[in-house]
């Protein structure tokens, strides 16, 4: 009697792992593009000189999304993941993601950070690219005046390799 019990509840399991929406959002690197009317806030400086190069691998899991995000401007690289989901009964996510204590620049002044934070909500646009706002928020910041934040429009691409931007080797 155990086994046909633990057979069905494995069964169960998963088939219960997998749930979730199909989704039209292909998997793989995609490579983010800002441009300065797509600012609208900047209390960080982030955008002087073009703004930092940012690409994000996704991986989907039904509803459940994950980026690892890599952000790199001339002075500083910063790798963090950010998990969400799709929205019900839409292509619409959102994800999150924070570091802790990285050294960053805002404004020309090198920052300790006690931790940034990354907000994304993002639309499908087709199945290889999204559309976009994001938030970075630098908190806990030595010196004070370093707290700050960066928000901004979006559009992203597959990127097919070779293609694709280097992603540097050294990140925080």
């Amino acid at each position: 009697m155990r086994q046909p019990i633990r057979r069905l509840l494995v069964l169960v399991l998963v088939a219960g792992s997998g749930c979730g929406r199909a989704h039209s959002l292909e998997e793989g690197a995609y490579v983010f593009t800002v441009t300065p009317a797509d600012v609208f806030r900047d209390d960080c400086g982030l955008a002087a000189g073009g703004g930092p190069a940012m690409q994000a691998q996704l991986q989907s899991y039904g509803d459940d999304v994950r980026f690892a995000l890599v952000q790199q401007s001339r002075t500083q690289c910063l790798a963090v993941e950010l998990v969400g989901q799709y929205q019900y009964s839409t292509q619409d996510f959102f994800a999150d993601g924070t570091a802790s204590h990285p050294l960053l620049s805002a404004n020309g002044i090198a920052c300790q950070v006690s931790f940034v934070q990354f907000h994304l909500d993002g639309a499908t646009v087709s199945p290889n690219s999204f559309s976009g706002v994001m938030r970075i928020s630098y908190l806990g910041s030595s010196p004070v005046t370093c707290n700050c934040q960066f928000w901004f429009k979006l559009q992203a691409a597959l990127c097919t390799p070779p293609a694709c931007p280097p992603l540097p080797t050294q990140c925080s």
